[in-house]
């Protein structure tokens, strides 16, 4: 048999799926494997948890009892725009999002406004002309670049 050691020197340069069957193993390679991964995986899964956005974030119709209310809205206030972009960008379909900012340019603005003229010719110069193309991160931009307030995107509809 080779010792713990080598063992331990030889598993530090394969990925952690080749050696999960080593280190659940026996009790010496398990406790290695606890202090080394498991701490950290369960930190990630906490954080998720805590912060995972509710499917329910957006609809200002749902009731909730004021404990999860409280909760939720000092975790994800409904006003900060960066946890709305992300919930959209989570939330929606491919196919619906990648024309998501054409959708908002018919729905949310006036045709005569000047607001409306700013964000077609953002579109215009900036997204790639074939919807096919974009990516989320395109997207993310559209939102982040011209302002997109929770007004716009709720008059929208997603």
């Amino acid at each position: 048999m080779i010792p713990y050691d080598i063992i331990i020197e030889i598993t530090k340069y394969y990925p952690l799926y080749i050696n999960k069957n080593i280190y659940l193993s026996n009790k010496f390679f398990y406790e290695i494997y606890s202090k080394k991964y498991l701490k950290n995986i369960i930190f990630i899964q906490k954080k998720y948890r805590k912060y995972k956005l509710p499917q329910i974030f957006l609809y200002p119709n749902t009731f909730l009892m004021y404990r999860d209310f409280r909760h939720w809205q000092r975790i994800f206030n409904r006003n900060n725009t960066i946890r709305i972009y992300r919930y959209i960008l989570i939330n929606l379909s491919n196919n619906y999002l990648m024309v998501f900012p054409e959708f908002v340019l018919k729905k949310a603005f006036n045709y005569n406004s000047s607001r409306y003229l700013i964000v077609k010719d953002w579109i215009d110069n900036n997204l790639p002309s074939d919807q096919s193309q974009r990516t989320r991160k395109d997207i993310l931009k559209f939102f982040k670049e011209n302002r997109i307030t929770f007004k716009e995107i709720a008059d929208t509809g997603f």
